[in-house]
């Protein structure tokens, strides 16, 4: 068995329901920094963190009748976004039914499509989470400040 994970192992879930009209999902995390700069000095003494942004992720697939972004990949619709809850996002290898990526906290944030006379129908749709975890490493922050 090789060592590298293809497309093909990829399965993806929202909100633990498979979700098989995705054709791709990218996935990134941010680390905001500031570089620390005092008079007398030309160079930076160090680079701080100072934020650990919102995770993006996007996925794109193919446009079935019936299945539109508005069910399986719940991307909210208007009258939805005043109760809206947040949503959690899986990639999941289907060999071993190991978790390769999750992101919770998640809500749709932009969602578009296309047709060509040519081609097949495509879709994007946008995320953004709270805090993503991969198959080797948990993220969690000690004693956080909470809302009230």
């Amino acid at each position: 068995m090789g060592k590298v994970f293809t497309g093909a192992e990829a399965k993806i879930y929202v909100d633990d329901q498979l979700v098989g009209l995705y054709e791709n999902c990218n996935y990134s995390v941010t680390i905001t920094t500031e570089p620390i700069h005092t008079l007398g000095r030309f160079g930076a003494h160090e680079i701080a963190h100072t934020a650990y942004e919102a995770i993006s992720v996007n996925c794109g697939g193919f446009r079935i009748l019936g299945q539109g972004a508005f069910v399986l990949p719940k991307f909210p619709r208007l009258q939805d976004l005043l109760g809206l809850g947040e949503i959690t996002i899986a990639l999941v290898d289907r060999k071993s039914g190991s978790n390769i990526m999750t992101v919770i906290g998640c809500k749709g944030t932009t969602y578009n499509g296309g047709h060509n006379a040519k081609a097949t129908s495509r879709f994007q749709v946008s995320y953004m989470g709270t805090k993503l975890m991969e198959e080797d490493s948990d993220q969690s922050e000690a004693n956080p400040t909470e809302l009230p």
